[in-house]
């Protein structure tokens, strides 16, 4: 939801007008033509960075949900890789390593179970200047997410989402209050699958809701993994809470990247 001239502001007019939704059209154009970062210049972790984009985008995407839910909620269900999911990375800031996220995938009663845990801390000298816990547990049959239950603290402010599947969607709850999207949506901790590189939208699983993906093949490449050179594709990725590039190998294996968190750059090296 976001105006389009002077006189429309917040979604609905200085005169007391009816409440203007972006079509897709105009936010995917507005979302290519804007690249993060370039309202404001990169700042240290441990302090605030918000891009225009970043500020707007969730709301962007909500009223996306809002305005065309038949079309969202008949999406068919994705069919997800079967042995992709584990995943185990170092991250790094600065060259130093600060923490690692990790998914792990275990086949149980109710299909599969995805867990995925990160967790980073960035300190000078004795302080911590940053820290992020995230853990979330995620529910596939079918190739379709049946349940979410995630809990984030970031710098000691804590946040939960949980969410179920419903007939003709997913149903959720976090911070940002009650949501309900398309029966083939992922999430945002679904990176582990290059199938997230298809999508529009995800569950944000640190605050709830739903926001926006704008994602961009940039390069072909190669790297190092495990003691040997892989050919890799890199995508140009942009949410709300993460900008950078992703790459996946030949496989649709997610194999490393570098995410921009609060305008610092983070690198993920994959380890096993």
């Amino acid at each position: 939801m976001v105006a389009d001239d002077g006189n429309r502001s917040g979604g609905r007019s200085r005169g007391g007008g009816s409440t203007y939704f972006m079509r897709l059209d105009e936010y995917w154009h507005w979302i290519d033509r804007t690249p993060c970062g370039t309202d404001r210049e990169p700042m240290a972790l441990g302090t605030v960075l918000l891009c225009r984009r970043t500020l707007l985008c969730s709301v962007i995407a909500q009223g996306i949900v809002i305005a065309a839910p038949n079309r969202l909620l008949a999406a068919s269900p994705i069919t997800l890789p079967a042995s992709s999911a584990d995943r185990r990375f170092a991250v790094f800031y600065e060259g130093g390593r600060i923490g690692t996220h990790v998914v792990r995938s275990t086949p149980v009663a109710e299909g599969t179970r995805v867990d995925t845990e990160v967790d980073m801390t960035v300190k000078r000298l004795f302080f911590t200047v940053f820290s992020y816990r995230h853990s979330s547990q995620e529910t596939w049959q079918g190739g379709r997410l049946m349940a979410l239950k995630s809990a984030t603290t970031e710098d000691g402010e804590s946040s939960q989402v949980e969410g179920a599947a419903i007939p003709n969607g997913f149903r959720g709850v976090g911070k940002a209050g009650p949501f309900i999207t398309s029966a083939a949506a992922l999430t945002s901790d679904c990176l582990w699958t290059s199938l997230i590189l298809q999508q529009r939208t995800m569950i944000d699983t640190q605050f709830g809701g739903v926001v926006g993906l704008s994602v961009h093949r940039i390069a072909d490449g190669q790297i190092v993994v495990a003691g040997r050179p892989v050919a890799v594709a890199r995508f140009r990725l942009v949410t709300p809470g993460r900008t950078g590039t992703i790459l996946y190998d030949a496989a649709g294996s997610w194999v490393g990247g570098k995410l921009q968190r609060r305008g610092s750059i983070i690198e993920y090296r994959f380890e096993s």
